[in-house]
């Protein structure tokens, strides 16, 4: 039940051109956190899911899904802004308010609707955070970021490793909870960089 770094810090791993025959078109790959970021989870683990389960899963959030190339997950960024082969993170900023808040009134109809559902949680990790070598963050667009496998990963596997770098990095809260300490009224403007890169 629901309860109220170093910018273009590449890893040796990745040659540019490797990057780029995977399609990446981004504004920057971190080797550790360069704000404080937050991931929307429907319930207490990370979720990712094929995109190829869409129809199946009408209650998992759509950012949550991937794409897969010979049943593994790879880094890249997708032309579609919401598809990506990772977590989505956001600062506290408008867009991440506004999509946390739908995915979060989206439970509650579910709920009120006669559903059972897990209590969703909202993962932050502080700013200055390293990111460990099997993993890479992307800054897509925007304040938009991305958590993904630095190399070709099983799926189980992925979720795993992101579930186990939060449980070590991150501070969990209920959805309803975060919400409720940080109002709409104070987020930040996604175009000011420096500003939620302060945060």
């Amino acid at each position: 039940m629901i309860g109220v770094a170093q910018r273009f810090a590449f890893r040796p791993l990745f040659a540019p051109s490797r990057i780029l025959r995977r399609g990446f078109s981004v504004k920057a790959i971190y080797s550790s956190f360069p704000a404080t970021l937050s991931y929307y989870s429907p319930r207490q683990e990370v979720c990712l899911y094929d995109e190829r389960e869409t129809d199946n899963r009408p209650d998992n959030v759509y950012y949550d899904r991937v794409t897969l190339e010979n049943g593994l997950v790879f880094p890249r960024v997708s032309q579609n802004p919401f598809i990506s082969n990772g977590v989505i993170m956001f600062p506290n900023t408008a867009m991440m308010q506004e999509i946390f808040r739908r995915h979060y009134d989206e439970a509650l109809d579910r709920e009120e609707g006669g559903q059972e559902i897990d209590t969703p949680y909202i993962y932050s990790v502080p700013k200055g955070t390293p990111i460990p070598s099997h993993l890479i963050l992307v800054n897509e667009f925007l304040s938009q970021f991305s958590l993904q496998p630095a190399r070709g990963m099983p799926l189980e596997a992925l979720n795993e490793a992101l579930d186990e770098f939060y449980s070590k990095h991150a501070r969990k809260e209920e959805a309803g909870s975060w919400l409720g300490n940080h109002p709409y009224h104070l987020a930040i403007d996604d175009n000011v960089d420096a500003k939620w890169m302060s945060e």
